[in-house]
């Protein structure tokens, strides 16, 4: 009896042991997005890029794709006028 009670828990220590780390690694570790709105917020508020990268926990490149305009968007036309 002694000997299966010892079996059991040791049985639940490795589990618990075993199982701990996925449980730590998939609560810890959430990805979550920031929107270039929310970069641009900063930076308009008067942070430095450094400190939105810090803040908001994002790369150098990722400020930098948000606040700067890029060269592949297209400027729209003017509306054409009116002949009456």
């Amino acid at each position: 009896m002694k000997r299966v009670i010892t079996m059991g828990i040791a049985a639940l220590t490795l589990l618990a042991v075993a199982g701990a780390p996925a449980f730590a690694t998939t609560a810890k570790h959430t990805h979550h997005r920031v929107g270039c709105k929310q970069i641009k917020d900063a930076i308009d508020g008067g942070k430095s890029s450094e400190d939105v990268q810090k803040e908001l926990h994002v790369t150098a490149a990722r400020v930098k794709a948000c606040t700067t305009a890029t060269a592949k968007k297209k400027p729209t036309p003017a509306p054409a006028e009116k002949k009456s």
